[in-house]
Order: C-alpha cells, then structure tokens, then sequence
C-alpha cells in the first residue's frame, strides 16, 4: 500500500487518528499505524509532521469553505414561511451536515488546533465571519417580506448574537455526538460517523430559535 497511498490518503488517516487523541497527541506512528505502513513512508508525502499539520490545515480550510449557512434562494424561502420556519430550517441542516464524515472530524481537528495554531484560529475566524454574513442575508430577506420587524441598521448586530449562540449549541451538540462515536470505536467507519440522531439536541436549539424569531417578529433585539 505504501507506493499507492497519497497525500490526501494521509491527511485523512490524521483526521482519523486525532478524532478520538486530538491533533497534538497523535503522532506519525499513529498516522502510519491507520494506513497500515512504516512512518518513514510519510516522508515521501510531507516534510515533517508540522508539514502534515500545515497541509492538513489548508485542506480542511478548503472544505470549509465550501460550506454554506443560507439557501440560494433565501428571498423565495422567506416569503414562502415564518421567520422561526427559516431559521429552524438552515440551522437544523447546518448540524446535520457537521455530524457526517468528513465535516465531522475537520471540525474536531480545527478545534482541537485553535489555542494552538494561528492557522486554525484563522480558518475559525472566516468561517465565523461567513456564517455572520450569511446569517445577515437571511434576515435581510425576512425583513424585506415583512417577516421579521427589525429596522434594517440593526441586522448586523442581530446576527452576530444569532450567530454566537448557534455556534456555542453547535459545539456541545458535537461535543455530546463525538462521545457517542468514542464509546464505539470498532463500529467500523459506516457506522463510527453516523450515530442515531440526537432529537434532544436539536430540540434546544429548537426552543432558543423559537423565542429568537419571536422577539425578532416584535422588533425586539435579542441580546447575547
């Protein structure tokens, strides 16, 4: 396998490993061991493990990347439904897409590297300013269809209290999922990132989107 394997081969077998360790407990050995080859093989790939970390970094920022909050078509959707409708919708598909493979683990590895790299912080800051901008999107759109009654100057401020909150339930909906999938480590991949759905979860998230689209609906300006 050593001649067949490539680097996003690697990078993936690194995800994999620091899933359940962390990135800085997981060695090369621990990369090499999940392919089934010598650690000296790596070094046909990557300079040194902080080149894996460097590369594995900017792969996981690209994925990232790809990733969107708000619908295409968010002015459609906004007419079609309530404000607490719209949000329940991207938010609960937001999660879902976090808690499948792959999306799953370069989440956990991000995370587990922002104290510790500026590179990882970086990716969380755009991923951040993405989700806020988008976030401005979607109520911009329920306010223009009379969904939602906050005065335009004040979105922006609406949505990054919006935006705090969903990434504070997102991190312990991930944390209390990634505790499912530790207790079962030799459920093979299939079933390893893809555990049963967590109902209770989302119904917290659920509730707080509830009195949200509610205050937002009023034209109060919910706080942090």
């Amino acid at each position: 396998m050593g001649e067949r394997i490539t680097k996003d081969d690697i990078i993936r077998a690194l995800l994999d490993a620091s899933f359940f360790c962390s990135a800085g407990a997981t060695s090369l050995k621990d990369v090499a061991d999940r392919l089934g080859i010598k650690k000296a093989s790596l070094y046909n790939h990557f300079a040194s493990r902080d080149d894996l970390i460097r590369q594995a970094m900017a792969s996981c920022a690209e994925y990232i990347e790809a990733i969107t909050f708000a619908p295409a078509d968010i002015l459609g959707i906004a007419r079609k439904y309530p404000a607490e409708t719209v949000l329940k919708g991207i938010v609960n598909r937001y999660f879902r897409m976090h808690e499948k493979m792959p999306l799953f683990q370069i989440y956990t590895f991000i995370e587990s590297q922002k104290y510790f790299s500026k590179d990882a912080a970086d990716i969380i800051d755009a991923q951040n300013s993405k989700l806020i901008a988008q976030t401005d999107s979607v109520l911009e759109a329920l306010r223009s269809v009379q969904k939602i009654a906050v005065p335009q100057e004040r979105i922006h401020g609406t949505s990054i209290c919006f935006c705090a909150a969903v990434r504070e339930f997102l991190n312990q909906y991930l944390m209390e999922r990634k505790s499912i999938v530790a207790a079962n480590p030799d459920s093979g991949e299939g079933q390893l990132f893809a555990p049963p759905p967590d109902g209770h979860g989302l119904e917290r998230v659920d509730a707080y989107i509830g009195t949200f689209a509610a205050l937002l609906k009023g034209g109060a300006i919910p706080r942090p």
